[in-house]
């Protein structure tokens, strides 16, 4: 029956004030619903026009056996119900009795919570109950005490289903992840036992005509077991929260709804056939969704309630399909600098109406099908790959053109050649720099030179104190010029007819300086030499001047004393608004062998001579770091940080933001499979949240060989379940091992690796058991 025919419509109502409902179950005709919750337990009718209260169960009563996490109604008989308490009381409710009378039976047998009840599928006197004390009780209402007790071995069960293929075969799934298949007739260990998710497993559904069984968990995932022989994944949903509820959809083989313990308040309903986008979804709730039903074998009415104490009829047609609004293409750029592009395949149909004379070849473009369309999972798309060219474009092929060094290689090449401990940092900046000139990255070649420069001669101890003039100590040199400077200035003043530009006196009122005193001497008494006195080469720059003293500046330039070849230097990151300068007049033909004229007049007009700031080279490098990291070289922005050593806390950067490069840095070499080298990356990093980086995920989890179940303890190898250590034992010599342990994760027998090698060398079953071992 297609979606689009459906005749009923959405309807709600406000069920309660004073809380929510946990839980909703329908009786067998389903046109009524139980409704229980921590403050409420009521049954209401179901119409065309929305729902009626019919009967209220719990009143005023305060008693916490009436407080229920789940309730279910017997699928033989419309009168009897049972609920789940928070105090572990399982209740039997008949509703043809009045007054008090309508709780038949009260188990008071669980010792915590009881999370879930259900009746059994054929057998109107018996259900089964799941509680926080690992426990599964079996009643018989005909009785006044519980006839069996299923011990599941773990610390909560959530949830438990009758399989309706096998009338005594029911479902149990536990906070450990595990789920187990029980034949209630043989009450001393489960049938199977397997892990299902990495998380606690809160709800489980048989599929009605196949032999399925869906399971939802915390880690997000709805999947679904073949429970066929061997329990097999045949398919998993990925979600965008912790899975609370799931219900098979009736007449729908591959449709499944589900709702969520947190975050989101929508109802999705999948099609496992493609998993990552829902098929349909419900938003009409305003708070998250606690139960879910399909009305009978309709398929096109689910049932909902929510934390936001309503109750929702939701008619099908009504659904919202998010598929409709998904992007369509997609592309991703892969480790090795191919990229990936994915898009829609536009279906068409040949054209079979029109003029005779088309031919027969021409196409119409298919119409869209409805919105209800069951084909959802049809959808076909393609792939197109695009490879990097080693072509090198431009220049012929031969041996004297080398091919550019691409991306990948470069960085690849870069992290396993670039050295960040064990020598000096001058040595390290000159190997890193050849390494970064070998694989083509020129900034970073000049990066690294720049740090040699800078960090590479000095010797950085704490407090780490900038210093803001020279040190007659460390460097007389510096004194003693800019000594010989400020007393060679008032001699060369008075014995010079013109300045060094060959300005004469009459001519120097050209010169216009604006913002400077009358007062030659300023205001600190001192004479300064002129601006055209600066003379500087960029040896001398290297050799004599030091970044952290500016005593020798002056109007923005650097002033080492004069020479026969006056040269202005300026120094960097100091703006002057330079407004005009005179040109020089441009040669005659004639005039090429001549000498040049004397004193030819050079006038720089400066209109306005800010003060000189103060540069430091600590931001400058950190600067040029983030801008690695920002061109995308994070490798070159981390690696010079961590080379620097205790110098890297002169860097004005943010911790977070250094936190982000190592993540960043370390995951792509994780995509590159270089191990090694993030590893070392991750044991130089000084912060704590990285170091820690190596001690996640170290858990293995393992169950004991002779029993199966999972082994908790704490003590090696022993199974605090069956009091054994024989899981600690070679299956092939039988002694215990010491060192390397090798298991299967199948049957879970294992022992010596050399000894496992030798003996599948020649077999391929396990030798204590004959499961088909997959060793390698």
């Amino acid at each position: 029956m297609p979606d689009s025919v459906e005749d009923t419509s959405t309807i709600s109502l406000r069920i309660c004030l004073e809380g929510h409902a946990n839980a909703l179950a329908l009786n067998k005709d389903n046109n009524q619903i139980a409704l229980a919750g921590r403050s409420l337990l009521k049954v209401y009718s179901i119409n065309s026009n929305g729902f009626t209260e019919s009967c209220n169960m719990r009143g005023k009563n305060q008693n916490l056996s009436y407080s229920a996490n789940d309730v279910a109604w017997s699928t033989l008989d419309s009168n009897l119900l049972a609920t789940a308490a928070t105090n572990g009381v399982v209740s039997v409710w008949d509703l043809s009795k009045f007054g008090r009378q309508k709780q038949l039976l009260v188990y008071n047998e669980h010792e915590r919570t009881a999370h879930t009840v259900t009746f059994h599928s054929s057998e109107p006197n018996i259900l089964i109950s799941g509680s926080q004390d690992g426990t599964i009780k079996c009643f018989d209402i005909r009785s006044d005490k519980s006839v069996n007790t299923y011990f599941c071995n773990s610390e909560s069960v959530r949830d438990v289903k009758f399989s309706p293929h096998t009338q005594n075969i029911f479902s149990a799934v536990s906070e450990n992840g595990t789920v187990q298949l029980w034949d209630m007739r043989k009450w001393d260990k489960c049938m199977v036992q397997f892990t299902a998710h990495y998380g606690p497993v809160y709800t489980c559904d048989w599929h009605p005509t196949r032999n399925w069984l869906a399971t939802g968990s915390r880690d997000k995932q709805i999947k679904v077991w073949n429970m066929d022989g061997r329990p097999g994944l045949e398919h998993t949903i990925h979600t965008i929260a912790v899975v609370g509820r799931v219900k098979w959809r009736p007449e729908r083989t591959y449709h499944i709804a589900s709702c969520a313990l947190v975050v989101d308040y929508s109802v999705h309903v999948w099609d496992i056939r493609r998993p990552y986008i829902p098929f349909a979804s419900f938003n009409e709730h305003t708070n998250v969704t606690t139960g879910i039903a399909w009305q009978g074998s309709d398929s096109h009415c689910l049932l909902s309630i929510s934390k936001d104490s309503t109750i929702y009829k939701h008619a099908f047609k009504d659904a919202t399909r998010p598929a409709l609004k998904a992007n369509a293409q997609g592309a991703s750029l892969g480790r090795f600098g191919d990229i990936s592009f994915a898009n829609k395949i536009k279906e068409y149909e040949p054209k079979t109406s029109g003029a005779s004379n088309t031919k027969s070849s021409s196409f119409i473009r298919r119409k869209t099908n409805v919105a209800g369309s069951i084909q959802f999972h049809l959808d076909h798309s393609k792939m197109y790959k695009f490879m990097v060219n080693d072509t090198f474009s431009g220049y012929p092929l031969s041996e004297s053109v080398s091919r550019p060094t691409q991306e990948h290689e470069s960085f690849i090449g870069c992290a396993r050649e670039l050295v960040i401990s064990g020598k000096k940092l001058s040595e390290l900046c000159e190997h890193n720099a050849e390494v970064s000139k070998k694989y083509g990255k020129h900034n970073a070649t000049t990066l690294w030179n720049f740090i040699k420069l800078f960090y590479g001669s000095n010797h950085f101890e704490p407090p780490f104190e900038h210093r803001s003039s020279f040190s007659n100590q460390k460097n007389p040199m510096n004194s003693r010029r800019a000594t010989q400077v400020a007393s060679d200035w008032p001699q060369q003043r008075t014995e010079l007819g013109q300045d060094l530009n060959g300005n004469t006196p009459e001519t120097a009122h050209e010169i216009d300086v604006a913002n400077v005193d009358d007062d030659p001497l300023g205001s600190s008494g001192v004479e300064h030499p002129p601006t055209s006195s600066v003379i500087l080469s960029e040896t001398q720059i290297i050799s004599e001047i030091t970044f952290d003293n500016f005593e020798l500046l002056r109007n923005g330039f650097i002033y080492v004393g004069p020479t026969e070849c006056p040269k202005a230097l300026a120094f960097p990151a100091l703006h002057h608004d330079v407004q005009a300068a005179r040109p020089q007049l441009d040669l005659k033909a004639s005039d090429h062998e001549k000498s040049p004229p004397p004193h030819v007049p050079t006038v720089l007009k400066v209109s306005h001579v800010p003060p000189i700031p103060m540069w430091e080279p600590h931001k400058f490098v950190s600067d040029a770091l983030m801008l690695m990291n920002d061109v995308g070289d994070v490798q070159t922005a981390l690696t010079v940080l961590i080379a620097l050593g205790e110098a890297r806390k002169l860097l004005p950067i943010d911790d977070a933001l250094v936190e982000h490069w190592f993540y960043t840095y370390v995951d792509q070499l994780h995509r590159y499979e270089l191990w090694n080298e993030a590893c070392e990356v991750i044991n130089r990093s000084w912060l704590r949240s990285v170091q820690q980086l190596n001690q996640h995920s170290t858990a293995m989890h393992t169950n004991c060989g002779e029993c199966g179940r999972p082994m908790g303890g704490k003590v090696g190898w022993y199974c605090d379940k069956c009091k054994s250590m024989q899981s600690a034992k070679c299956c092939v010599c039988g002694l215990i091992v010491r060192g390397v342990y090798a298991w299967c994760q199948g049957c879970s027998h294992g022992g010596h690796i050399e000894h496992l090698q030798k003996y599948f060398a020649k077999h391929s079953k396990c030798p204590k058991c004959g499961h088909l071992c997959a060793y390698s």
